[in-house]
């Protein structure tokens, strides 16, 4: 055989053995480790997970998004009163309900282009602010599309019949949740910790 094939041959299979290690170094987590932590912290580290490469993605995060600005949403005030909204999405007409110091979305979880949340919550919350978890200031763009990226994250996650995931194709941007966690939100909704088992 040629030297130079031989060589090709050899620096392929050093290339390899090279990747499976890299690989093997990095999956080192052993089924028993994930075994003794507790189903909050797995969920915690998946939902920050996805949180992480929905964010850092250059699908998603590069991706131009549909919203030049919130002109192009034609947010209508539709009884005058200031508490029901439409807004034009994609051709879809959604809802927005404002009620004291909560914005609700409906089939929010259709909506997933980071900068697209960043253009609706700016809009909203220039109609009506939402206060922060302290009262002391109010809610930024930023953790909004974050509440609300957990919720599509949690749509995207849990099975198909899941009653939490009925619950998270809408989402309720509110002082309370600020900040929260998948599983802070799960606690807070049903008094119980997380298990992985009841999802």
């Amino acid at each position: 055989m040629n030297k130079k094939f031989i060589s090709l041959i050899l620096m392929l299979v050093l290339i390899s053995i090279i990747i499976i290690y890299l690989i093997n170094k990095n999956n080192r987590t052993s089924h028993e480790e994930v075994e003794n932590k507790p189903s909050g912290e797995i969920i915690d580290e998946v939902s920050g997970e996805a949180y992480e490469t929905i964010t850092n993605s250059g699908d998603v995060q590069e991706r131009k998004g549909l919203l030049e600005s919130a002109d192009d949403l034609n947010l209508q005030d539709v009884d005058g009163k200031g508490k029901n909204y439409t807004f034009l999405y994609d051709g879809e007409t959604y809802n927005a309900k404002f009620n004291i110091d909560t914005w609700s979305i409906y089939d929010s979880y259709k909506i997933t282009n980071l900068k697209d949340l960043a253009i609706i919550c700016e809009a909203l919350i220039d109609i009506h602010p939402i206060p922060s978890k302290d009262g002391k200031s109010f809610r930024v763009v930023e953790d909004l599309v974050q509440e609300w990226n957990q919720h599509n994250v949690a749509y995207r996650l849990l099975p198909s019949g899941n009653s939490w995931k009925e619950s998270s194709k809408d989402v309720d941007l509110d002082p309370a949740d600020q900040g929260k966690s998948l599983k802070e939100m799960y606690e807070s909704r049903t008094g119980k910790d997380l298990n992985i088992n009841d999802l």
